[in-house]
């Protein structure tokens, strides 16, 4: 398990503004909520993104929270976002994450996310 509070642990400030670009989906009233799910899977995974760094632990102890409580991600530190949506899109298959991550979580994931990209 890695220390989820280090630093070393973010992506590159191009990977965060490359997926935190996709809460703008969210504003198209013909939201295909399948096809944004396909489209975050593919571009974590090509990048890379969480893979080097084993956050299941702190998934299963802290991460549910935000699966319940997506309010919580109004403060989430970006180690805590990071650590959330690689553990989301890099362990679970298409189905299953249409079933644990609604639209409403993830929204508020991106929308956090948003806050730490660079002009």
């Amino acid at each position: 398990m890695c220390n989820i509070h280090a630093m070393e642990i973010i992506p590159s400030q191009a990977s965060i503004n490359s997926i935190a670009h996709y809460r703008d989906e969210f504003d198209n009233k013909d939201l295909n909520y399948k096809e944004l799910l396909v489209k975050l899977k593919s571009v974590i995974q090509q990048q890379n993104f969480m893979t080097e760094h084993d956050t299941t632990e702190w998934m299963q102890m802290r991460g549910i929270d935000y699966l319940s409580n997506p309010k919580l991600f109004c403060h989430a530190p970006l180690t805590h976002l990071c650590a959330f949506l690689g553990e989301l899109f890099n362990r679970y298959e298409l189905q299953e994450l249409q079933d644990k991550l609604s639209p409403e979580i993830l929204e508020c994931a991106l929308t956090r996310l948003g806050q730490f990209k660079s002009s």
